[in-house]
């Protein structure tokens, strides 16, 4: 299925990755008054008031987390974060454009809390805005942000799903999972298949 993967262009793609639990606290950004559909607003307030928030400061949100993916990501987060074709799965928010400024926070995805379809048809919703017929989730495969991608129906609409886990069985996953996710991801977008890390899986959805 690699192949899949290599024929599809980053920059016209929408690319979609997994936040992290550890992020940096602080910030000096301000309010962007993202547009969102209103299922999406009102489900996020909800969430967000039974969660940990500190309104310490703002930063865009690619910017916020610092877990082991973002820490072994080089330059190429960057580009796509400037491309305006980047989300970011949240625990807290749902999805975020990768600009998006938000508070630092602290909330894993559980997909019991958003009701059925709101995140779902967000991700349709802003791959449709950006032109994208494409859409690459980049996220672990046991946790809920896969779920979630393979939730979407993308069979019922015009745009393609392809989904990038890794397929890691020893000690120390929590470090070498995220670890190899940030280097399939750096090749995909650099467009340098031999970079491919082992055991990546690349799966297309219906």
């Amino acid at each position: 299925m690699k192949p899949v993967l290599d024929a599809i262009d980053p920059r016209e793609a929408l690319t979609i990755l997994g936040p992290s639990k550890a992020k940096i606290r602080g910030g000096d950004a301000s309010d962007s008054g993202a547009v969102w559909p209103e299922p999406l607003l009102r489900a996020r307030a909800e969430v967000l008031a039974q969660s940990k928030v500190d309104n310490g400061g703002l930063r865009p949100a690619w910017l916020r987390y610092s877990g082991n993916f973002y820490r072994n990501v080089g330059n190429e987060l960057g580009e796509a974060a400037g491309s305006g074709r980047l989300l970011i799965l949240s625990g807290g928010y749902g999805i975020l454009r990768a600009d998006e400024p938000i508070p630092y926070y602290d909330r894993k995805l559980r997909l019991s809390d958003w009701p059925t379809g709101v995140l779902e048809d967000a991700v349709i919703d802003e791959a449709r805005r950006v032109g994208a017929t494409k859409a690459v989730t980049f996220v672990s495969a046991s946790a809920d942000y896969a779920k979630l991608a393979r939730r979407i129906p993308w069979g019922s609409t015009e745009i393609e799903g392809v989904l990038v886990t890794i397929d890691f069985h020893g000690g120390g996953a929590q470090v070498e999972v995220p670890r190899r996710l940030a280097q399939a991801f750096g090749a995909w977008w650099r467009h340098s298949p031999s970079d491919y890390p082992p055991g990546m899986v690349v799966e297309v959805l219906d």
